[in-house]
């Protein structure tokens, strides 16, 4: 199993390779318009999405549709918290600002969405 990462950014997109790598996870850069697709297809443990990818939202409402158990943590800039607020309501386990997100990420991609929580190592409070 792997992860999957929704991150046009390529200078960001290399940033979170690396930190997989060195986590040892299979992590596995993809368009936003081939991720349903590839949760369709299985072996996918988690989703990472920049949400200021254009339609965000609803791609993680059909990411959640076609595969309701794989989380989906999402990455914000901290002064837009609508992004933020709209990726919870449309089915995301988390959204952190992106700050928040690389000092999490290891344990994240080595854990999944529980590093996240309150008492977990640098836990997430949401």
């Amino acid at each position: 199993m792997g992860a999957i990462a929704v991150v046009p950014d390529l200078y960001f997109a290399t940033r979170i390779a690396a930190t997989a790598n060195g986590a040892g996870v299979k992590l596995e850069l993809i368009p936003p318009q081939r991720a349903a697709a590839r949760l369709v297809e299985g072996e996918v443990s988690l989703v990472l999405v920049d949400l200021h990818v254009p339609g965000a939202p609803a791609l993680i409402r059909e990411w959640k549709r076609v595969a309701p158990g794989v989380p989906v943590v999402g990455f914000y800039s901290h002064v837009e918290t609508a992004l933020r607020d709209d990726a919870l309501a449309a089915g995301a386990d988390a959204a952190l600002p992106r700050s928040q997100f690389v000092s999490r990420l290891a344990p994240l991609l080595a854990r999944g969405p529980d590093a996240l929580r309150p008492g977990a190592p640098q836990g997430f409070e949401r």
